[in-house]
């Protein structure tokens, strides 16, 4: 068993977090005194204490201790949940990013391990700390002094998530790059997860002559693994060999696991109206970049055990959470565009788009990812064309293409590898 620190972060992990914090802390920060107290005062009615500083954060477990809060880590040491009397919100390790009821709001520098300990920006006091207490909160750095507000004076104020892609190049999971790092060469992929949807007794869709979309979807992953593994010489993980049941979280799991560069879940669709026929893809985002897109998500999440209503409040923090953490938007929006215009340009059918959509399967992959729907089984005539091994192998052949453009892209510079 892993050891971990009293946060149950790893220590193998924790050690690292110190290392880092220990370099970033003798660099010298801009508009701060070298000069710094030690510690902040804080009254209100009813409470008054101090809080110790660590250099020019704040220590949680000072916080914890001072406001009686509560608080738990995931088994991956990436995420802690805060609790106090006036509600709760979720810190990334490694990010600026505070999430609460739905909301997000962006700290002015990542949470840090301090030797074991957790530190949090000085701002977390005004931005953070209200939601937790119930109180409105007013730092006065020059005097070291915390202002308090009665009870149930504040709540978090955060932003709506079509605002995250505005701050997604800030919030990054490692946000300071070593500078050995920075002057590495270009690497192109290594390892490509690819995932056929469903399986078991998952089927997906299924065409009027009996066509399933998991038998599919998995004899065109089996093919461009062999394209991929002979072409560009890569690792190729499929998420699932055969006809069984594969969860959503084990999905991801295993791209994660296998510590992959690129997530591509391969799909095929359905619909009412049987004349539609084409190509389209998707990558994740809260806000479906369309209404088809919005119906289409919900039903992809319904066939996958997904539900709504009750549940929309949990999708939105994993799908919030998980574009914070990764910051891979503008990458799998890349890779979404090439894999759609290799299809297009090489394979029969419509252009249907890159579509933005909720989509669960998505959800939790640290790389770029990304969601192709082959073609609607639907569609008498497409339907067809899909059992056709040679139309198979030309599907197969284009998102081989796709993924060789991204792959040249990354050796060229000209895409960014986003966060390891």
């Amino acid at each position: 068993m892993k050891r971990r620190s009293r946060y149950g972060i790893p220590r193998a992990r924790t050690a690292a977090w110190a290392l880092l914090a220990s370099v970033l802390l003798a660099l010298p920060a801009a508009g701060i005194s070298a000069d710094l107290p030690q510690m902040i005062r804080f009254s209100g009615p009813g409470i008054a204490g101090s809080l110790r500083l660590a250099g020019d954060m704040v220590d949680l477990a000072s916080l914890m201790e001072a406001f009686g809060l509560r608080s738990s880590m995931d088994l991956m040491g990436d995420r802690m949940d805060i609790v106090g009397e006036g509600g709760s919100c979720r810190l990334l390790m490694d990010s600026p990013l505070i999430l609460s009821r739905g909301l997000f709001t962006v700290l002015s520098g990542p949470v840090r391990s301090m030797g074991g300990n957790l530190a949090l920006p000085l701002d977390f006091l005004t931005k953070g700390l209200p939601t937790l207490t119930g109180r409105d909160a007013r730092f006065d750095p020059g005097a070291s002094s915390l202002a308090l507000g009665e009870k149930g004076s504040a709540s978090f104020k955060g932003s709506d998530p079509d605002d995250l892609v505005r701050y997604a190049s800030f919030i990054r999971r490692d946000q300071y790059v070593p500078e050995e790092k920075l002057r590495e060469e270009p690497k192109g992929l290594s390892v490509v997860v690819l995932d056929p949807g469903h399986g078991g007794r998952s089927i997906g869709a299924q065409g009027s002559t009996g066509t399933l979309e998991k038998d599919l979807v998995l004899s065109v992953s089996e093919k461009l693994k062999r394209e991929l593994e002979e072409g560009l010489g890569v690792k190729v993980v499929l998420t699932r060999t055969a006809d069984y049941y594969v969860g959503l979280k084990e999905r991801t799991a295993i791209a994660n696991n296998n510590r992959a560069d690129l997530f591509i879940s391969i799909h095929a669709n359905a619909t009412f109206r049987r004349e539609i026929e084409g190509f389209e893809t998707y990558y994740l985002n809260f806000r479906s970049s369309d209404k088809e897109a919005g119906r289409y998500a919900e039903m992809e999440n319904r066939a996958l055990g997904v539900k709504g209503g009750a549940d929309e409040e949990a999708l939105l923090e994993a799908i919030l959470w998980d574009m914070a953490q990764t910051s891979f938007l503008a990458q799998s929006s890349e890779l979404a565009s090439m894999v759609q215009d290799r299809l297009v340009k090489n394979v029969r059918g419509s252009d249907r788009g890159v579509r933005q959509a909720p989509l669960a399967v998505l959800m939790g992959a640290r790389m770029p990812a990304a969601l192709v729907e082959i073609g609607f089984i639907s569609n008498p005539e497409q339907e067809v064309r899909l059992n056709r091994e040679s139309y198979q192998a030309q599907i197969a052949r284009s998102l081989y293409e796709a993924i060789e453009d991204y792959h040249r892209g990354l050796l060229r510079g000209e895409i960014k590898r986003g966060t390891d």
